[in-house]
């Protein structure tokens, strides 16, 4: 029996729109977004704020459910699921970058980057893979250390870890490179680079230049107030 096909896109977004109550007004803050997410693509999703990034990030990767609209993670339907399904699909198919990294300060880096394993039980291959990943951000010397005497940019890499440690097939970030100097902002970009290039889907939302220009970018995505204006 020959192995089932992946889906090549790790995320599809089809006429996505998202009201929010502010006060006692009815506000849209996604107006009818529509864009896909190919395996081996990293792409931005660029805006000032209050744009509607963050929504969008959330949206794509099933932590919110759209007013209207149709969002599939590889291939499956998340639009409609109840918050318990939706998790669920969230926990293997998506890895979360968020811009506070939520490290848990009192784990070590190699701790943290299990974190995603612990629902189910943490298996000896989990605690190999950690350690693979570990070192394949540099980190294997820091592997031991807890998370609050890490530099900023050891902490972003411990988090890209974690997110990776399932294996999704879409990898999503909110202002990774937000507090990073040059040089550490050019490495994150070349690490997501490098990760898109695995074969996953990788999504950021940023308005730091440095990373909407670098050289591994596939495509920059333009949202203002709530609306893809352009797609570059």
């Amino acid at each position: 029996m020959e192995p089932e096909a992946r889906d090549p896109k790790a995320a599809s977004v089809r006429n996505v729109v998202k009201k929010i109550w502010d006060g006692e007004e009815r506000r849209t803050v996604l107006d009818d977004v529509s864009f896909d997410l190919a395996r081996g693509e990293l792409v931005v999703v660029r805006g000032p704020s209050g744009s509607g990034k963050t929504t969008l990030l959330a949206i794509v990767g099933a932590m919110l459910s759209p007013s209207s609209g149709e969002v599939h993670l590889d291939g499956e339907a998340t639009s409609r699921l109840r918050e318990a399904h939706r998790a669920e699909v969230r926990r293997r198919k998506v890895g979360f970058v968020f811009q506070d990294l939520q490290l848990v300060d009192g784990l070590t880096a190699h701790q943290n980057v299990l974190l995603p394993r612990v629902p189910d039980g943490v298996r000896p291959e989990d605690e190999t893979r950690a350690t693979a990943l570990l070192e394949r951000f540099g980190l294997a010397s820091i592997a031991r250390s807890k998370a609050r005497g890490l530099s900023g940019g050891e902490k972003q890499r411990v988090a890209l870890a974690r997110a990776l440690m399932n294996d999704p097939p879409l990898l999503v970030l909110d202002e990774p490179t937000a507090h990073l100097d040059d040089a550490r902002a050019s490495s994150i970009a070349s690490e997501l680079a490098a990760v898109a290039k695995d074969g996953r889907a990788v999504l950021v939302a940023t308005h730091d230049p440095r990373l909407t220009q670098s050289a591994g970018v596939t495509r920059v995505l333009d949202l203002a107030a709530g609306k893809l204006v352009e797609a570059s």
